[in-house]
């Protein structure tokens, strides 16, 4: 006899679950999970990574996992769809995107270990045959002058044009771990790990380590702001990264002064030219 979740994944497939979510809802799904893989999009940055055995805390309208360094803003959430991912091998997804439809976080619902589903299928609102359009992205990116659109057609089609590009692959040479905050509307999300891999196809920049990937589109990246700063009692390089339109996009930092020595040696090359 098929089991309620068995069920759940034959009755969606096909279809979009819209879902009243609610922190303390998504707080009793988490709780349920033995893991987790997490996936945040914006028009600039992607982030995958796991969680093993997450644990959340509600504090009003945030979500916070502490052991993933992941908060959510409730107020700042569109909708929630419960979801078939096809690419996936029939995974059941959960995916919330924000107001402004630039930015979606996705959990991928394991089908095995406890029972979470029947947490969401109380808070059904309605059934889409087709995504809604609240929960899709934004089709039209932020306006951009002629200038700065053919400055990020120039890094996307040599990615070394762009000082970032050096300053993240020296990081990675150091073989010590790098911090990426990522700063979204929506989500804030703090990964500290160690990269194995880095690669840098078509204007993006990828970290990898044994359980998150990260990639950055450095052609969004408009200004990096270099600083030497004391985090966690140790003299750090840390770097702001924003977009076209001064807005924080994520902050790398290194707990070491060779990132700032680097970044210095650069200016020095790009003002004396």
């Amino acid at each position: 006899m098929p089991s309620e979740s068995d069920r759940i994944f034959s009755a969606i497939r096909n279809e979009f679950w819209e879902l009243n979510l609610t922190p303390d809802i998504c707080a009793a799904l988490l709780s349920k999970l033995d893991h987790c893989k997490v996936r945040i999009l914006t028009q600039e940055i992607s982030c995958n990574f796991k969680i093993e055995e997450p644990q959340a805390i509600i504090e009003n309208n945030f979500l916070c996992l502490p052991g993933a360094g992941l908060n959510i803003d409730f107020r700042k959430t569109a909708n929630a769809i419960l979801r078939e991912d096809h690419l996936s091998g029939g995974q059941l997804e959960l995916v919330l995107t924000s107001i402004d439809r630039n930015e979606q976080l996705t959990i991928e619902i394991p089908q095995s270990g406890k029972n979470p589903l029947s947490i969401l299928t109380k808070e059904l609102i309605k059934t889409h045959d087709s995504l809604p359009r609240a929960a899709t992205f934004a089709a039209q990116q932020r306006h951009l002058c002629p200038c700065c659109i053919k400055r990020r057609e120039k890094t996307r089609s040599r990615i070394s044009s762009h000082p970032l590009y050096h300053i993240i692959s020296f990081a990675c040479l150091l073989n010590e771990e790098v911090c990426l905050d990522l700063h979204g509307c929506m989500t804030t999300c703090s990964r500290t790990f160690l990269p194995v891999r880095e690669c840098h196809p078509e204007g993006i920049i990828s970290l990898a380590s044994m359980d998150s990937v990260i990639a950055i589109d450095l052609g969004e990246v408009f200004q990096s702001i270099g600083q030497l700063t004391d985090f966690e009692g140790e003299k750090s390089t840390i770097f702001q990264c924003y977009n076209s339109h001064g807005r924080l996009l994520l902050s790398l930092i290194q707990q070491n002064r060779k990132l700032f020595e680097v970044w210095g040696q650069m200016t020095q090359e790009v003002h004396g030219k």
